[in-house]
Parts: C-alpha cells; structure tokens; sequence
C-alpha cells in the first residue's frame, strides 16, 4: 500500500515537472528512511511568497545551470513556465542574454551566479536585492538557489547525473550552454 502510495506520488511528481524521477524511486528501494526525508525537501524547494516569480526562476536558472545537469534545467524551466514566467525571460536566463531581463531581473540573476560561483560580487549585489524586495526575498532566494542545487548532487550520486546540452520552452529547443560570467 504504501509502494503504491510513493509510486503515484512519483508519477504526479513527473506530470508536475515533466522529467522523470527515477532517481527517488531507487532513493525510496535502497534508503526509504532518506526518502521520506527528502521528500520534505521537496515544498521546500518550491517555497516562495516575497520574491516575485520571474526573479525566483531566473536565480534557479542560474544555479541549476552551475551544476551541469540538463534534465535538472529543463525541470527548472519546466516548473518556471508553469508558472506563468515568459518564454522570451526563460530563453534570456538559459542563454544568458542579461540585455534582455530589466535591472532587478537581471540582478537578481548575477546575484545566484555570484553565490553559485562563490564570487564575492554577490556582496554587492545582495544589499539591491533587499532593498527592491526585502529580508524575506533574500530568505526566498537562499532557499531557492540551495534547493536547486541539491537535486543535480542527488542524481549525479545516484547515477541519473547528465550534463546540460538541450532545453525546450514549448516547442523551441535551445542550447544550454552558458557563457560563464567574467570574473570580477
């Protein structure tokens, strides 16, 4: 009964984020005691309230874009669009077109390739974003940007890692190779 609960939760998972997740369901055979604590994980990584939704994709985009895991961006943009976050914004993160997102977009974008890179910049960058957006957002983001993070490690540990190559946004597919930032 329980198999069966965790299986169709799985496969809402999947229709959710239109990736599969095979990589929880061997979580769940070889460690269900760890599967039940990542599930948790799972509304925390979703959590937002402050930070307005382009800003939150935009940052994950980033993030997840640093750890090289293509199935793990296409979710990202997957979730994102869900979302109600434009194609053309999407298409400006994955390709890094920063001319093509507004200053708080687009700072807020620098701001978690900073972090993700471990660049001081984002020093700089963060005392803007809570200015705009307050305490609550750079919370928002630090969840964000962590959370992202962790499912590429999880994969690539459980043998489902793939690097970044191709992503779709409807029915354009673009390439998600990213120029890295220039450093500071």
């Amino acid at each position: 009964m329980l198999k069966a609960f965790v299986e169709r939760s799985l496969r809402r998972q999947e229709e959710i984020t239109g990736e599969p997740t095979d990589f929880l369901r061997d979580l769940y055979v070889a460690a269900p005691g760890g599967f039940w604590r990542f599930a948790l994980f799972i509304p925390m990584s979703r959590y937002r309230k402050r930070l307005p939704v382009e800003a939150r994709a935009v940052a994950s985009i980033a993030a997840v874009h640093a750890e090289d895991c293509g199935p793990c961006l296409q979710t990202v943009v997957n979730l994102a669009s869900a979302a109600g976050v434009p194609a053309n914004l999407l298409r400006a993160a994955i390709t890094r077109d920063l001319a093509a997102m507004d200053e708080r977009i687009r700072t807020t974008f620098e701001f978690a390739e900073a972090i993700a890179a471990r660049d001081v910049r984002s020093e700089e960058l963060r005392p803007l974003i809570e200015s705009w957006w307050g305490k609550a957002a750079i919370a928002e983001l630090a969840l964000a940007i962590a959370s992202t993070r962790v499912f590429p490690t999880v994969k690539r540990v459980m043998g489902y890692g793939q690097a970044c190559s191709r992503v779709t946004i409807g029915h354009e597919t673009l390439r998600a190779e990213l120029q890295k930032p220039q450093a500071a």
